[in-house]
């Protein structure tokens, strides 16, 4: 770094000054030892200017958000000279959200939280939360504020600290969740903190999932949600997506969030949604969404509800020609093949006692005609 480099801290703190590639903070000669790549080879000297650069604090947020004198801030709190990180520290706390929000000056606050001062990140942390402005939510929805979010989460997250920052975020949960950015302050912290800490961001969770499973962007954020969560929490939310899964299946955003649970391969969950959606089988492989959700009970051990289903149905041809139930009839025969059981061989003898059959000779009923006119070869495992 050269003087020309240094101008815009110049301008603000006039005694700095460079002599052989070390900074001189007075202006008087006797220069830092630390030089700016880092390097240390003495000890840092006293300030005596000290008065110069407080009566200058005010510009400190300015440079901040400019990419090159954020750099050159960056470099002096690598220093680590606590004198130095205190001055700057001061010249930005009061404007700590437009550092968050700044594209450059982000990567200053990022530093100061690296120091892992106490006192320091105890006045970030009430800076943010004491406010009617709820500052956490503002930067949680911000492009660059959100990684400034998700980096304090991560200094903070063995600190009772971080528990203000959850209460934060959890009282603009809804607000947080349908925004798409804002929601990964809050999938930070179910990443890296444990349940007790989150318990919070559970109980909204339980609070607002329906609403959230029905919103066109919620439900996203719901999913992502779902397979973080643990504890019995979790057991307490997937409960209730449970007792609204007729509901859901039907909904065009809603039915993701049951393909989600399905997802978690747990085998008591599965069972409660497939013994659930007894009845709607038929109805729902004909629909967009609905064939999706059926294909993964098919694929799940719910298999057997829904080929019973199948069974006992008056309107396979008509599935079988519709443009989304050909699909889920065509993974019906081939996972009934792969138990070995009785079920794919009644639901071929079905399909071929129905008096229709030759209706299949067109559309997407030709997919279904050709697995049950020849035999399904059982897939080769490796």
């Amino acid at each position: 770094m050269d003087s020309a480099s240094l101008e815009p801290l110049q301008h603000s703190f006039g005694n700095l000054r460079v002599n052989n590639a070390n900074v001189d903070i007075n202006g008087n000669g006797r220069s830092s030892s630390l030089t700016w790549n880092g390097s240390s080879t003495g000890v840092l000297p006293s300030l005596d200017s000290t008065d110069r650069f407080l009566a200058r604090q005010d510009r400190i947020i300015e440079l901040a958000i400019l990419e090159e004198s954020s750099k050159h801030l960056q470099a002096l709190i690598l220093m680590k000279d606590p004198r130095i990180t205190k001055l700057i520290f001061e010249g930005v706390i009061d404007n700590i959200f437009q550092l968050m929000i700044s594209q450059y000056g982000r990567y200053l606050f990022q530093k100061i939280l690296e120091l892992k001062d106490e006192d320091m990140l105890q006045r970030i942390v009430e800076k943010l939360t004491l406010s009617d402005r709820n500052i956490i939510y503002n930067a949680s929805i911000d492009r660059y504020g959100s990684y400034s979010v998700k980096k304090l989460i991560k200094v903070l997250q063995k600190s009772p600290l971080v528990s203000e920052i959850v209460k934060s975020l959890a009282s603009s949960f809804w607000d947080l969740m349908i925004n798409q950015t804002g929601h990964y302050a809050i999938m930070e912290c179910l990443d890296i903190l444990d349940s007790q800490r989150n318990d919070l961001l559970y109980v909204e969770a339980i609070d607002k999932w329906l609403k959230l499973a029905t919103d066109e962007r919620g439900f996203v954020a719901l999913n992502n949600f779902i397979v973080r969560i643990k504890g019995s929490r979790r057991d307490q939310l997937l409960e209730q997506i449970c007792e609204q899964v007729v509901f859901l299946s039907q909904h065009p955003d809603g039915h993701f969030v049951v393909q989600c649970v399905l997802g978690l391969q747990i085998p008591a969950f599965i069972q409660k949604i497939c013994y659930e959606l007894r009845g709607y089988y038929v109805k729902l492989s004909m629909q967009k969404g609905g064939s999706h959700l059926v294909e993964k009970c098919l694929k799940s051990s719910g298999l057997v509800h829904v080929v019973q289903e199948f069974l006992q149905s008056n309107q396979l041809v008509q599935l079988a020609r519709n443009q989304y139930g050909n699909y889920v009839l065509q993974t019906a025969l081939k996972e009934a093949m792969k138990t070995s059981g009785p079920l794919h061989e009644s639901l071929v003898m079905k399909l071929r006692s129905c008096e229709n059959l030759r209706e299949l000779n067109h559309g997407y009923g030709r997919h279904i005609l050709s697995l049950i006119a020849t035999p399904i070869l059982p897939l080769n495992k490796a």
